[in-house]
């Protein structure tokens, strides 16, 4: 029996053993690599006919251009700065004063990541919809994803200098896509809106992130989503709610162009006893998303920069610092199959 299933538009995902490099031959020469060692190459649209003018496509160069390209973006880090680099951590744990800067920052990293130099994982199940104007949106995708993080004294010789106290996080980022009802894994799945496939893979990258002691933060790949000044202060959204704390953060792209409205908005909400108590090192947190991004960001679903789609994110995780706390969906499909990443 064939493994494709036009009634429903799902492929299973291959159940074969996947290496480091995450792809299989056949679905490689699908598509190039998702996480930009040349970028991503955009297949045939699947939005509304128009010309395919070479300039309605996204580029591969993401950064500083017209066209923005979320998936132009290293696969991993090359020189494992991920483990040579210094645990970051910080002189105060608790008893935190939430309207002196230094503290409110310490407190979000705390909340977010640890201040003891431990790794951190946020697994998260997200589902994707499209929304279009004018007319009704659709549930596309869902996802099991999960950052890595690692907070570090930053190297001068690559990240010039910082005010004292700074850190650098180094992030992974890594997903495998679902089929939105069944959250099971899949390669191929019909775009409903549309009656075409997607051709799916998991999709890896890296980002680099100095998050300053006054509580400003800069994106180095993505000057125009963060780029505070580093001596400016900058306290975090923490709100009390009960016996928890609440941190909201935003990010909006504050550039103008063809990639907006961009933004996501998440919050983390942990134990206010936890957060407060300096003994406390590894607090657990919930983790909430929501995001929006124009469609032609992401190859896979077809659509090119003249399509007004709009992809919508909503997220749910939780901070753990073991493999062993992973879920178990986040264990099978991606610690078993990236064990890099862990």
């Amino acid at each position: 029996m064939s493994d494709f299933m036009p009634d429903d538009g799902i492929r299973p995902v291959n159940t074969g053993e996947v290496g480091q490099a995450g792809h299989d031959p056949l679905r490689r020469g699908l598509l190039a690599s998702m996480a930009g060692i040349a970028g991503m190459a955009v297949m045939a649209p699947l939005g509304r006919a128009h010309a395919q003018e070479a300039d309605e496509k996204p580029s591969a160069g993401a950064y500083g251009k017209e066209v923005f390209n979320s998936y132009d973006r290293p696969r991993s880090f090359l020189n494992g700065e991920m483990d040579k680099g210094t645990p970051w951590k910080a002189k105060q744990t608790g008893n935190f004063d939430l309207e002196d800067p230094a503290q409110n920052h310490l407190v979000s990293l705390k909340m977010t990541n640890n201040l003891v130099g431990e790794r951190t994982y946020i697994p998260m199940l997200a589902r994707m919809l499209i929304a279009r104007p004018d007319e009704p949106g659709a549930l596309v995708l869902g996802i099991a994803s999960m950052f890595t993080w690692q907070l570090q004294v930053p190297d001068p010789e690559e990240f010039g200098e910082t005010p004292e106290g700074t850190a650098v996080m180094r992030s992974m980022y890594s997903a495998v896509y679902l089929d939105p009802v069944s959250m099971k894994p899949v390669t191929e799945l019909k775009n409903t809106l549309t009656g075409k496939m997607m051709e799916l893979e998991d999709y890896l990258f890296i980002e680099n992130f100095l998050s300053f002691p006054n509580g400003g933060s800069r994106f180095i790949a993505e000057r125009q989503f963060a780029d505070d000044d580093p001596y400016e202060p900058k306290p975090k959204n923490i709100q009390n709610w009960g016996d928890e704390l609440i941190l909201f953060m935003g990010g909006i792209y504050n550039q103008p162009g063809i990639h907006q409205p961009r933004f996501t908005e998440n919050n983390w909400t942990s134990k206010q006893a936890e957060v407060m108590d300096p003994d406390a090192a590894l607090i657990k947190t919930q983790y909430a998303l929501m995001g929006a991004n124009k469609a032609y960001e992401k190859p896979w679903t077809g659509y090119t920069t003249s399509d007004p789609e709009i992809l919508c994110t909503l997220a749910r995780g939780k901070k753990v610092h073991t493999a062993d706390e992973l879920p178990d969906i986040h264990k099978q499909l991606i610690a078993e199959r990236y064990p890099d990443r862990l």
